[in-house]
């Protein structure tokens, strides 16, 4: 039933990125209107490379912007990097739903590095 691609508009960073800030954003827009509820640290993880591929999750906040469509996450201790020359994966789960409470199924995942 369907493809990632038919929930993720967009990501930042892109996937694949590199020469990353480590003070960077991270974000991912949606093709739907989500349930907020289901975009949380538990379904949405966040992984150091640096440390081994530690779930780091914890360390973010999570703010859907219902009108953009689009999650922040954002370190929750501004003055805590990713570290530089770093490896980080950002992994959604598939059991982050729509608004209808259709969930998603289908893991999504994407990387990027750090200057």
């Amino acid at each position: 039933m369907g493809h990632w691609d038919d929930w993720i508009r967009e990501t930042h960073p892109q996937p694949e990125s590199e020469d990353v800030p480590d003070s960077t954003l991270i974000s991912i827009a949606f093709r739907k209107e989500m349930n907020r509820l289901t975009l949380n640290m538990r379904n949405i993880l966040v992984l150091d490379g640096n440390n081994g591929g530690r779930l780091i999750s914890d360390r973010f906040l999570y703010r859907y912007e219902t009108e953009r469509r689009t999650l922040l996450i954002y370190r929750k201790d501004e003055s805590e990097t990713l570290g530089p020359r770093n490896s980080i994966e950002i992994i959604l789960t598939g059991r982050i739903a729509d608004n209808r409470n259709a969930k998603m199924n289908i893991p999504f995942h994407f990387n990027f590095k750090t200057r």
